[in-house]
């Protein structure tokens, strides 16, 4: 499902002609995934770095540029475990974890498991709590990609992402409803 829903995302910022389609560093293989985060990684975790490793940073490039998401763009494995260690001591992020999308201000999102359990999806936005927002990777990627089907992430006349607030909550209490 996680593989499916990323290339639906990437068909979705292909149509809307995102810089980032292009600028996506090609994906870690296996071995270097487990290596950077140990034996117990869950395949959904292997599956989205497999995708992408992060973004090839280039000159005069913005922080929209390189976005997937209003605000948010694709780690690589180096910056996710710095990133990482920015979060040390957060209650919600005790066990196994890995950011997976950074934001400019230091907004993530993040994977969590336990051993043997499927990955789950927090919400850390600086200055508030830790959130379990998504209950899968999968389900993370598809509620973006309806995000951009229904109007609650698109892109303005200046050709940066936006998100509509409204739409956005509307669309996410559906999810959680």
């Amino acid at each position: 499902m996680l593989s499916s829903e990323i290339e639906v995302l990437m068909g979705k910022l292909s149509l809307l002609g995102r810089p980032v389609v292009g600028q996506l560093v090609p994906g870690s293989n296996q071995s270097r995934v487990s290596e950077f985060l140990g034996s117990d990684v869950p395949d959904d975790v292997k599956t989205w770095f497999a995708w992408c490793d992060g973004v090839d940073c280039r000159a005069g490039q913005s922080q929209d540029d390189i976005n997937i998401i209003p605000g948010y763009y694709p780690l690589s494995l180096v910056e996710a475990m710095e990133v990482k260690s920015d979060h040390e001591g957060d209650p919600v992020l005790d066990g196994s974890w890995i950011p997976l999308l950074g934001g400019g201000g230091g907004d993530m999102y993040a994977a969590l498991w336990s051993p043997g359990q499927d990955p789950v999806v927090a919400g850390s936005l600086v200055g508030e709590m830790t959130e379990i927002e998504f209950s899968s990777l999968g389900q993370a990627v598809r509620f973006f990609n309806e995000c951009y089907e229904a109007g609650a992430f698109g892109v303005n006349e200046q050709g940066q992402l936006y998100i509509d607030p409204a739409s956005y909550d509307e669309l996410y209490e559906t999810l959680h409803g």
